[in-house]
């Protein structure tokens, strides 16, 4: 491995990856919380999960322009601001907006934490330590819903999760801002919009692409 101090902090930002499940949970208690209907409780994981097909693409796009860590910092910032949104306001439209912002954090962090990894580890290592960063962020999904029933019980208030998890996220990201990645070797050429898409023309990569929708579509479902 290239620098074990540096595998740490970007493996952590797996941890914060697998706070979007949260929204499976939080479906439930807001739904009770805004009394809302089942139309406007389904909403609401729409809102985390939309931004995979809306922005994944002008994410990677950019992150080729502007690095991995910039655009992984950026992903736990938005993260951050959505966890931290509840505990200045908790309306109905505050709730969709926190949401909002946990999507687009996370489907960042899934754009930029991988190509990261290549940077802090050596080539032969990288298929156990991805595999790794999978574990973290199944560990958060399952330690996510503790913790919210955790705050719903003991304190009698679901939202306080939200300030744990903004602290986590914080600490994640001034712990990745404080460690030097060298990026300096992966200057590679910057592909447009369409020719990412037309690798779908690949009837391979196409049907690759159809069973990951089908997967991704169960696991949200």
């Amino acid at each position: 491995m290239k620098n074990k101090s540096k595998i740490l902090p970007v493996l952590f930002g797996f941890f914060i990856m697998g706070f979007c499940d949260l929204v499976g949970v939080s479906v439930t208690y807001a739904k009770d919380y805004f009394s809302w209907s089942e139309t406007q409780a389904g909403f609401l994981p729409s809102m985390v999960f939309i931004w995979f097909l809306l922005i994944s693409i002008p994410i990677s796009i950019w992150m080729d322009k502007k690095g991995r860590k910039t655009i992984s910092l950026i992903g736990l910032l938005s993260t951050f601001i959505g966890m931290l949104l509840p505990l200045l306001t908790f309306t109905q439209t505050a709730c969709y907006i926190a949401f909002a912002l946990l999507g687009i954090g996370n489907t960042i962090l899934q754009v930029s934490l991988n190509p990261l990894l290549t940077n802090v580890i050596a080539e032969g290592k990288l298929s156990s330590i991805m595999t790794a960063g999978q574990f973290i962020k199944a560990l958060s999904s399952f330690v996510g819903p503790i913790v919210a029933g955790f705050c719903s019980v003991y304190f009698n208030n679901w939202i306080l999760m939200f300030p744990i998890f903004a602290a986590i996220t914080l600490i994640s990201g001034i712990w990745l801002f404080f460690t030097p990645i060298n990026e300096k070797d992966d200057k590679r050429l910057t592909s447009s919009f369409y020719q990412v898409i037309s690798l779908l023309k690949n009837k391979t990569i196409c049907l690759l692409f159809g069973g990951i929708i089908c997967i991704v579509g169960l696991d949200v479902g």
